[in-house]
C-alpha cells in the first residue's frame, strides 16, 4: 500500500509577489515625480502630490536631495502674472496674423500695460461711429483677456485734422468720443464690467504721424485700447513677511544687483523674444 504524501499548502502570498509589488510602487512614484517636476506648473504638482499622498501616506513634507538657488515655480511673483499676460497677448497675436489683420491692428508691449492699436476704416465707416462686424472677433477675444486680467481698460479714439462736416458730430472731438464709446459699450455688452472701462476723445490732438500726408492722416485715424496693468497691487504681493525695507540714500545700482534677472519669453509666432512688462526692460513694440 502506497504512502500518502502530506500537501503542504501556504497562506497568503509568495514573498517575492510583495518585493516585486513594492518595486512597482516605488517605480510608479519615482516616474509620477519626474513628469510632475517636468511639466514646470505648480497646479500639476500639487494634484500629483495629493494623489500620492492619498495613495501612499508620504509628500506630507516633501524633503529633496537636490538644491535649487530659486523655486522652479515662485509665489507671490509679480512676473509670473506677467507671463500670464504675454501668453494672452501672444494668443491674440496669433488669431490677429491668422486673419490676416497685421495693417489694421498693432500690439504693443509697455511696462504698464499693453496697448492695441487699431486703425478706424477697419471699425468704422467714414464719419461714423457705428462698429462695423469686422472687428467683432477681434474686439470679442480681447473681452475674454479683460475677463481674466480685470485690470483698467482705457478706450482711446482718435482722428486725423480733417474738419468733419456731420450734424451729429459738429467736429472730430465729438466723432472720435462717441467711436471710443461705441467700443467700450460692446465691451460691456460682451461682460466687461463697465467700472473697469473708460472711454476717452481726443480728436485730432495726438496724432501718431503728421497730417499733412495721406498715409499720416490714415495712421492718425484709430482707436487706442490700453489695459492698464495694477503695478501697485502686484508689487504689495510681491513683499515678503519682515522684510527689511530699503534704506533711503542707497545706490541705485545696489538696487539693481538685488534684482531677481529676468527670463526672456519667446514669440512662438514671430520668434521675437518679450522682456516688456518689466520695469526698467523696454518692451516689444510691431
Amino acid at each position: 500500500m502506497a504512502k500518502k504524501k502530506n500537501i503542504i499548502i501556504k497562506q497568503g502570498l509568495d514573498e517575492w509577489v510583495m518585493t516585486y509589488g513594492d518595486m512597482m510602487s516605488l517605480l510608479l512614484t519615482f516616474f509620477v515625480l519626474i513628469v510632475s517636476f517636468s511639466s514646470m506648473q505648480e497646479t500639476k504638482f500639487n494634484e500629483a502630490a495629493a494623489s500620492l499622498r492619498d495613495a501612499f501616506g508620504i509628500l506630507g513634507h516633501p524633503e529633496s536631495v537636490i538644491e535649487f538657488n530659486t523655486p522652479i515655480i515662485p509665489k507671490h511673483n509679480p512676473e509670473a502674472r506677467d507671463a500670464d499676460v504675454l501668453y494672452e497677448v501672444r494668443s491674440v497675436e496669433k488669431m490677429i496674423m491668422e486673419d490676416g489683420l497685421e495693417n489694421q491692428v498693432a500690439v504693443e508691449v509697455k511696462e504698464d500695460g499693453v496697448l492695441f492699436r487699431i486703425q478706424a476704416p477697419f471699425m468704422f465707416a467714414s464719419g461714423s461711429a457705428e462698429l462695423t462686424s469686422a472687428p467683432r472677433d477681434l474686439l470679442a477675444r480681447m473681452a475674454r483677456m479683460f475677463h481674466k486680467f480685470p485690470y483698467q481698460v482705457s478706450i482711446q479714439g482718435h482722428t486725423d485734422n480733417v474738419p468733419i462736416r456731420s450734424n451729429r458730430y459738429p467736429s472730430n472731438w465729438e466723432l472720435s468720443a462717441a467711436r471710443a464709446v461705441s467700443v467700450a459699450r460692446y465691451f460691456q455688452s460682451l461682460g466687461v464690467p463697465p467700472e473697469n472701462l473708460e472711454a476717452v476723445g481726443y480728436g485730432e490732438y495726438r496724432p501718431l504721424a503728421p497730417n499733412d500726408t495721406p498715409e499720416g492722416r490714415k495712421r492718425n485715424r484709430r482707436v487706442e485700447v490700453f489695459l492698464k496693468l495694477d503695478r501697485k497691487n502686484l508689487e504689495r504681493e510681491k513683499k515678503l513677511p519682515l522684510a527689511d525695507e530699503q534704506k533711503a540714500g542707497e545706490s541705485a545700482p545696489d538696487a539693481k544687483a538685488e534684482k531677481a534677472p529676468v527670463r526672456p519669453i519667446i514669440d512662438p509666432v514671430t520668434s521675437d523674444l518679450y522682456r516688456g512688462l518689466t520695469p526698467g526692460v523696454p518692451g516689444r513694440t510691431r
